[in-house]
């Protein structure tokens, strides 16, 4: 005789709830416990299984009231006979498990949890226990509608979206006939907590590595099951965990996997940065960049995701990020004097500022500043031992090199200008740092260093290029001539001795074509004396003597601006709108003839920052009046 469903318990009272469905299939179960928002309990067994032991658990249960109430209230109770045809399509959902057994499944058919009768004999509060569970469980995947986002893409595609995204690659590794694994996808991977995390953070990939792709099970030591993979966009291992296991260690195994692919950053207002630095006692890290900053997507994508960059500063910082022309990045900027980007803060919990970064580099030098920085050789800590009066050779050489790091051009210069004082001034001939600094920061005609230089400035052309020498040297030398003024506008005065006494020094210390930073000098003086009757004269006579077509369009504009800032005299402003009237088709003309010959000889033209032309005829409308 074929028995394909009977009740659970007919006779006994506590399932007296189930007898209504004694005619229903397990299918049929189903939807009325789908309808009713039950859960399934199903007696999985055999006819020939019944026994003494079996049928005295039951009797057991039976005289429990709380296990009656539970089971009229949130069960449909069947019975499946094994070695029936229903019972045969019916075991894959034990997901492996032995009968008998009662089961408790959802209407879905997902597997709740499972406990043996020998357990209840033992110990019969253990099915209201087991039962209690596997409603939690069934009430928690009621409350969940999202599952993880499994991308049915290849392991190639997964790691060039990877790049492109900027996301970590994971991977669910399973085999056939696994139990845990297929636990996973359906209690796990199906709750709403553990989709948005995995699917806003990861390309997700589920893969059978124990018959399938079995080379990658090799290439990265998988041996047991589920395994759970976390690769960055180069298909480097960077974490990985296995078993199955609960939501919140799962969702901690990403976790752990982030703070080794990238520096992760923290989302909201920088008042709740500030609160949470406060809160966990750590510095900050500000990013501040720019959209358009091609530096700053190189950092981030190239930098930020190298596992011992991402390592230190997650471990070690709380860290944010703000776009220096939007929202309250535009009053970060301001507040800690951002001027160029990527700029890199270091703030401690109290909003100091500790140290600051500015450029990229390789991810080594990134994090010895970085740790430099923060063990009290940073930004901050040098300024207080400079503002106390050090002034250490040794001292000011790691000051400066700081300042430059930070692009703080202008103190820079301040130290500069005292390293120079105490510094022996053979160094800057033979080492190329101290050299450095004296082409970025020596601007004192008169002081010893640059008298020295100047002196020996031909050993110099065998150790450094000669014309990077000449140019500082003239730069200087230029620096100097505008030097004899003070005021400006009517009131200025000018001494005349003075500048005639250092045109006589250029020439006596065989300055080459003084006589060009004489010219340029007395034109300077001309403009800042706002004497404009003087300063056409001399703009004029320059013209004539070189050719329109051989004045430098940066100096042509630069007198141009000058005027059309400071004076307001219509004829000397339309005289000097004639010049750009006169000059532009010459350089129009000149840039067509470098692209012609460029492109002969199969090159390109660098670019430049500045349309030349374009400032050009807004100079002359605005001179012009036109």
């Amino acid at each position: 005789m074929k028995i394909t469903l009977t009740t659970l318990l007919a006779f006994l009272p506590i399932f007296s709830a189930a007898q209504n469905f004694s005619n229903l299939n397990f299918e049929q179960a189903k939807s009325v416990a789908e309808k009713e928002k039950k859960i399934i309990l199903v007696d999985v067994t055999s006819k020939r299984m019944v026994n003494d032991q079996k049928f005295k658990s039951e009797k057991l249960l039976a005289s429990d009231k709380g296990v009656a109430d539970f089971s009229s209230n949130n069960l449909v109770a069947i019975r499946i006979d094994m070695e029936t045809q229903e019972g045969k399509e019916f075991a894959p959902l034990l997901q492996m498990n032995m009968y008998p057994t009662y089961a408790f499944m959802m209407p879905n058919g997902d597997l709740l949890g499972v406990i043996h009768p020998s357990r209840i004999y033992n110990n019969p509060t253990l099915f209201l226990e087991i039962a209690n569970e596997a409603l939690s469980k069934a009430k928690e995947k009621w409350a969940n509608s999202r599952k993880i986002n499994f991308m049915d893409i290849s392991f190639e595609d997964a790691l060039k979206l990877s790049k492109s995204s900027g996301k970590p690659v994971f991977i669910d590794a399973y085999t056939d006939n696994c139990q845990p694994c297929m636990r996973m996808v359906k209690d796990v991977f199906s709750l709403d907590k553990v989709a948005d995390f995995y699917n806003e953070h990861f390309i997700c990939l589920s893969m059978n590595l124990g018959t399938v792709h079995t080379d990658l099970a090799k290439r990265y030591g998988t041996i047991g099951y589920p395994s759970y993979l976390f690769l960055n966009s180069n298909g480097d291992l960077i974490y990985s965990a296995s078993g199955f296991t609960d939501a919140e260690t799962f969702i901690s195994y990403g976790d752990s996997a982030l703070n080794k692919f990238c520096i992760r950053f923290e989302k909201g207002s920088w008042n709740d940065v500030m609160n949470k630095a406060f809160k966990d006692n750590k510095p900050v890290f500000l990013d501040c960049f720019t959209t358009w900053c091609g530096p700053c997507r190189q950092m981030n994508n190239e930098v930020f995701t190298q596992p011992e960059v991402a390592e230190y500063f997650n471990s070690n910082f709380i860290n944010a990020k703000f776009d220096m022309e939007k929202g309250e990045g535009i009053e970060l900027k301001n507040r800690f004097e951002v001027n160029a980007f990527p700029t890199y803060v270091f703030i401690d919990p109290s909003g100091n500022v500790v140290n600051k970064i500015v450029g990229s580099m390789p991810a080594n030098e990134f994090i010895a500043l970085a740790k430099e920085g923060m063990e009290g050789n940073g930004l901050s800590a040098m300024q207080k031992k400079y503002a106390l009066g050090e002034r250490s050779e040794e001292f000011l050489l790691k000051y400066l090199n700081t300042l430059e790091i930070a692009n703080l051009r202008k103190e820079a210069n301040e130290v500069a200008q005292e390293f120079f004082k105490i510094s022996e001034p053979s160094n800057f001939k033979n080492n190329k740092k101290y050299f450095t600094y004296f082409i970025s920061y020596m601007e004192d005609v008169d002081s010893e260093l640059f008298k020295y230089i100047y002196k020996n400035r031909f050993e110099l052309y065998n150790l450094y290029p000669k014309d990077l020498v000449d140019r500082k040297l003239r730069s200087v030398w230029e620096n100097g001539a505008t030097k004899f003024i003070n005021g400006e506008g009517a009131g200025a005065v000018i001494d005349l001795k003075g500048f005639k006494e250092y045109v006589k020094r250029m020439k006596n210390e065989g300055v080459e074509d003084y006589q060009t930073i004489e010219e340029k000098a007395n034109i300077y003086y001309a403009i800042q004396s706002q004497n404009w009757k003087r300063t056409l004269s001399l703009i004029d006579a320059k013209i004539n003597k070189n050719g329109l077509a051989n004045i430098q369009v940066t100096e042509l504009l630069g007198w141009g601006m000058q005027i059309d800032k400071k004076c307001q005299d219509i004829k000397i402003r339309k005289h000097a709108a004639g010049w750009f009237e006169k000059y532009l088709p010459i350089f129009e003309a000149q840039q067509a003839q470098r692209k012609s010959e460029a492109a002969k000889k199969g090159v390109m033209l660098a670019m430049s920052m500045v349309n030349y032309p374009e400032e050009m005829k807004k100079l002359y409308k605005s001179l012009s009046g036109n």
